[in-house]
């Protein structure tokens, strides 16, 4: 599939998620005590997402799921009490 028939196919998908995203941050602005936000460690993932969405360098969903991602713990069926 070439560019112009991936854009034909996502458009509307797309265009729909970023809405929805920019609906988010609306409410986030007309709530109250948005000062207790800002140093939140959400917020500050979201403005980094959205800068690597914005950066046009490649492999954009990876790069999110990486910053939204906690690193791998090889001891972490201990740290939930798990039986191996």
């Amino acid at each position: 599939m070439d560019a112009k028939q991936t854009l034909d196919r996502f458009y509307l998908e797309m265009r729909r998620d970023l809405l929805e995203l920019a609906a988010g941050l609306d409410r986030l602005d007309r709530a109250t005590s948005q000062d207790s936000i800002h140093a939140d460690h959400r917020m500050q993932k979201l403005q980094q997402a959205a800068e690597i969405l914005a950066d046009g360098n490649a492999n954009r969903a990876e790069r999110i799921q990486m910053l939204f991602s906690e690193a791998y713990e090889h001891e972490w069926r201990e740290r939930f009490t798990l039986k191996k």
